[in-house]
C-alpha cells in the first residue's frame, strides 16, 4: 500500500534528508491495521531517529493497542506528563540498545 500524502509530508519534516529515504522505506514494512494511523504516530514517535522508527513499528505490530496508547489517547485516560515521560523513556532504552556498527579489526 502506497504511503499517503500526509505521511510523506510528516516524514519529511520529521526526518533528516540523509535518512528520508530509509524512513520511506522503513514505513513501508508496516501494511497491517490502520497502517496511516500507524505509520503518522510512529513517525512522531520516533522524532526523527531511524532506530526509533522502526522500533515502534514492531511495536505496533506486536500490540496495537499499547502502542496507541504512547502515541495518542483521545479519552484523555493519562496525564500528558506521564505519556511524555513514557515515550521519553521508550526511546532513551531503544537509543542504548540499538544495533551497533561492527568495527573495524585494525
Amino acid at each position: 500500500m502506497p504511503l499517503s500524502a500526509e505521511v510523506l509530508e510528516l516524514c519529511r519534516a520529521t526526518f533528516a534528508p540523509e535518512s528520508l529515504d530509509l524512513a520511506l522505506r522503513t514505513l513501508e514494512t508496516y501494511d497491517a491495521e490502520q497502517a496511516d494511523r500507524v505509520h503518522r504516530v510512529a513517525i512522531q514517535l520516533s522524532e526523527g531517529k531511524l532506530n526509533r522508527l522502526a522500533w515502534w513499528l514492531d511495536g505496533a505490530e506486536e500490540n496495537l493497542e499499547t502502542f496507541l496508547w504512547y502515541g495518542e489517547d483521545p479519552e484523555e485516560s493519562v496525564r500528558p506528563e506521564t505519556r511524555a515521560f513514557a515515550v521519553d523513556f521508550m526511546n532513551a532504552f531503544t537509543d542504548k540498545h540499538q544495533l551497533k556498527p561492527p568495527q573495524s579489526s585494525s
